[in-house]
């Protein structure tokens, strides 16, 4: 693992968590206007808007850890978390949005 692209990589994921925040604030609250929600369906896109962003911060910390500890590169790894959260997130949003 190098310096150069730890940093890039944990900026980068910072920068993805801002990015993040804001794709479920709208979508989420494009999905709760179109339709009557129940509990469960505005706790879990309430839960979204705080948990994709902290999946991003905990992704970074997991691979500055690794670094500092001597980790490989496979550590890289550990960016792609938010990434499969989010695609999970799209597609609970999409199944929601089209539900009538």
């Amino acid at each position: 693992m190098s310096f150069g692209w730890t940093l890039f990589g944990t900026i980068a994921q910072l920068l993805l968590a801002y990015f993040l925040f804001m794709l479920v604030v709208f979508s989420a609250a494009g999905v709760a206007n179109g339709s009557q929600l129940g509990k469960l369906q505005l706790g879990i896109l309430n839960l979204s808007i705080y948990l994709l962003p902290s999946l991003c911060g905990l992704s970074a910390a997991i691979v500055v850890y690794l670094y500092r500890h001597g980790g490989s590169a496979a550590s890289y790894g550990w960016y792609a978390m938010p990434l499969a959260a989010t695609v999970l997130y799209l597609g609970y949003a999409i199944i929601l949005g089209h539900r009538t």
